[in-house]
């Protein structure tokens, strides 16, 4: 037996067994004994793999700056809620504005929710502690109104099973109101407060729910 020569290429190393290989083998000898083509290439200049350009630094948006605007209207708030559907809520979509119901002045709007429960929406441009009276005498003229009311509102979508909703809307809410408000078990009341602020292209109103206390 002639003896082995560690500094003798191996059989793998020249590329090919020096016997010929089994049956079916030969076929499928490539596969484990040729190099992977185009392994490790990379781009001399830019020390990375060719088919991997480098990544782009993209900066971050710039935020707009926002700025509390000039005192608001009521129109102005009024016409922000039946153009923009779901202002206040989800689902929430304003069917009349300015309804007549004496002796209590005017409802500002009323709106439909997801559930196709009558919503009362008043809305002050100022803190006023009138603004829950106001709501309250709403609620009370709309459920000793029903019937009137379901002759007026035929074609909508509503569910007069169900006790209407009162939502008030101000910049601010007093202490004293939410006071008193916090003895009230009906109706349920709903508060929302708004900013008004200088955005790009036109001023704009923005709606925060608050939580009940």
């Amino acid at each position: 037996m002639t003896p082995h020569d560690p500094a003798a290429p191996s059989a793998l190393e020249q590329g090919r067994p020096d016997r010929p290989l089994g049956r079916g083998l030969e076929d499928v000898s490539h596969v484990f004994l040729s190099p992977r083509a185009n392994e490790g290439e990379r781009d001399p200049a830019a020390g990375r793999r060719a088919e991997r350009p480098l990544p782009r630094d993209q900066a971050a948006p710039t935020p707009v700056l926002l700025r509390p605007s000039a005192q608001v209207t009521r129109e102005q708030v009024a016409a922000a809620l039946k153009e923009f559907e779901g202002a206040i809520e989800a689902g929430m979509t304003v069917i009349d504005a300015g309804i007549p119901c004496p002796p209590y002045d005017e409802i500002d709007l009323l709106a439909v929710d997801r559930l196709c429960q009558l919503t009362i929406i008043d809305f002050e441009t100022a803190s006023s502690d009138d603004l829950l009276m106001r709501g309250l005498c709403h609620f009370d003229w709309v459920v000793r109104n029903i019937p009137n009311l379901r002759r007026m509102f035929r074609g909508q979508a509503i569910n007069f099973t169900l006790q209407p909703r009162v939502v008030l809307l101000a910049p601010e809410f007093s202490t004293r109101t939410r006071g008193v408000a916090r003895q009230i078990t009906r109706p349920n009341l709903y508060w929302v407060r708004y900013h008004f602020v200088d955005a790009p292209g036109r001023p704009g109103l923005f709606f925060e729910p608050l939580s009940p206390e």
